[in-house]
C-alpha cells in the first residue's frame, strides 16, 4: 500500500513531462488546451482540499510527518490568512469552520 503514492507521483511527473514536450516541441493546440485546463482545475482544488485535510488532522487520521508536509505545501494559504486582507481571512475562517 505504501508504494501507491510514489508510483502515482512518478506517473504524474512523467505525464507532465510528456505534455510539456507536446506543447514545446510539437506545438500542438490540443496539448496547450489540456495544459491550461489542468492548471485551471488544479488551482481551486489546491484550496478546497485544505478542508478535508483539516478534518483528517482534527480526527487524528494523519501521521505527524504528513501534517508537516501539508504545512509546507499550504504555506501560501497560511501566509494569506495571516497577512492578507480581512475578507480573505474571514472567508478562510468560514471554510475552516465548515470542516472543523
Amino acid at each position: 500500500m505504501s508504494i501507491i503514492l510514489p508510483v502515482l507521483a512518478f506517473a504524474f511527473a512523467a505525464f507532465c513531462v510528456w505534455l510539456a514536450v507536446r506543447i514545446v516541441n510539437r506545438r500542438e493546440r490540443w496539448a496547450k488546451r489540456l495544459g491550461w485546463g489542468l492548471l485551471i482545475a488544479a488551482t481551486p482544488s489546491y484550496t478546497f482540499l485544505l478542508g478535508p485535510l483539516l478534518w483528517l488532522h482534527r480526527h487524528d487520521y494523519l501521521p505527524s510527518s504528513m501534517v508537516d508536509a501539508c504545512q509546507r505545501i499550504y504555506w501560501p494559504i497560511d501566509w494569506l490568512y495571516k497577512n492578507g486582507p480581512a475578507p480573505i481571512s474571514a472567508l478562510l475562517d468560514w471554510y475552516r469552520e465548515i470542516w472543523i
